[in-house]
């Protein structure tokens, strides 16, 4: 059976939608934005990742609060692959995340590989994740080599922050 056009438009849409949905996640994710990460989740959304089981609510508390250990995130979204049904839809979408963790005075790199595997809902016209589980692939942790200050990089005006001071709030207005 071959879809109309109109049907092979509406589901452009809702891809496009989803991907701009894990987008922002992934801003919110780095950036303590915890308005928007709460914007995301259906109202009973659930999730699965690491030590955080359950209702999505006290994740969203956690990545979005600060912790002192963390020094900076940056988090990158990448192969989206989704199956739509309707107001209802699954993906599975790649990830990477490298953090700086300050431990005993120490900076550490940590890359971590994986996936989101989710199921999103349409609500009240709007796409969001109504459960996600992390799958842990792989990862890397090497003492920091980051150097911010020095030489070309000491050059670079606008640097990243875990919170809305970051120069993207600027840009939109937020």
């Amino acid at each position: 059976m071959q879809q109309s056009d109109l049907e092979l438009l509406k589901q452009v849409e809702t891809k496009q939608a989803l991907g701009l949905l894990n987008t922002q996640f992934a801003r919110a994710f780095d950036r303590m934005d915890r308005s928007l990460m709460v914007s995301l989740w259906a109202q009973d959304a659930e999730v699965d990742w690491g030590k955080h089981q359950g209702a999505a609510q006290s994740f969203v508390e956690a990545v979005t609060s600060p912790d002192e250990s963390l020094e900076r995130t940056f988090s990158s979204i990448s192969n989206e692959y989704y199956e739509v049904d309707g107001d209802s839809a699954r993906g599975e979408v790649y990830v990477i995340n490298i953090t700086t963790l300050v431990k005993d005075g120490k900076k550490e790199d940590r890359l971590i590989g994986g996936r989101f595997l989710d199921h999103y809902r349409k609500e009240q016209g709007t796409w969001k994740i109504a459960k996600r589980s992390f799958v842990h692939d792989w990862n890397m942790n090497l003492p920091t080599t980051a150097v911010l200050d020095e030489g070309l990089f000491a050059q670079f005006r606008l640097r990243g922050e875990r919170s809305q001071n970051d120069p993207v709030y600027a840009l939109f207005g937020g």
